[in-house]
């Protein structure tokens, strides 16, 4: 064997790699995104093993080379997380955190388990606390003038009769997305604040409608 490899050390930093990369999958697992726990979990796993690979593996390679290939190759696998409704454009956020798990995972790899874990808890603190705070500023109208409206249906049937309902009642209304979620569908728009409760009222009288909600903006 041309090169020598301590197999303890390289297992606890791809293990740990794949957990810390786990807690960030697992929020947006919690939030029924398509790229989720284990999504994020293998990640952060190959990040680190391409990183150990890149650094051990070949003698004399220059290990950033390796690193700048990660960043573009999961830049493309976030591209693949976000999708374009009409305006709206939806999964910025799971394609951003699966950047930032590359991140944490190439930081593992390198044997900076301490560095990795103060990153895992910064990202996890960006996807969920910081949300508060957007929520906040939304509610005092320091940010724009529009609620995503969620309505959960049983079918599709009556999809139709919901978006004509809402687009009478609020002639703006963004684009439609539609997510399917265990055996439901949730679509979401983006409606005036003013028109928020009218709307809800109003399509719950559809029969296959669920429920009507507000979306917290910060799990989109």
């Amino acid at each position: 064997m041309p090169y020598d490899i301590d197999i303890l050390d390289w297992s606890l930093r791809l293990i740990f790699a794949a957990l810390l990369s786990g807690i960030v999958g697992f929020e947006r697992e919690a939030q029924h995104k398509a790229a989720g726990l284990r999504t994020h979990m293998l990640v952060g796993f190959g990040a680190a093993l391409f990183t150990l690979v890149g650094t051990f593996a070949f003698e004399g390679s220059d290990p950033s080379r390796v690193a700048a290939q990660i960043v573009t190759g999961v830049g493309f696998l976030g591209a693949g997380a976000i999708f374009r409704q009409g305006a709206n454009v939806r999964g910025l956020t799971t394609a951003a955190g699966l950047w930032a798990v590359a991140a944490i995972g190439m930081t593992a790899g390198a044997g900076l388990i301490p560095g990795a874990a103060v990153a895992t808890a910064i990202t996890f603190l960006i996807l969920n606390a910081l949300g508060f705070i957007e929520h906040f500023m939304r509610n005092r109208g320091a940010i724009g003038d529009t609620r995503p409206l969620g309505v959960r249906l049983s079918t599709l049937t009556d999809f139709n009769q919901v978006l004509q309902l809402v687009h009478s009642i609020d002639e703006g209304a963004g684009d439609v997305g539609v997510e399917r979620s265990d055996d439901s569908y949730l679509a979401i728009f983006d409606v005036q604040s003013s028109h928020l409760a009218t709307l809800m009222a109003a399509v719950q009288s559809i029969e296959s409608v669920i429920e009507a909600s507000e979306i917290d903006p910060s799990t989109r």
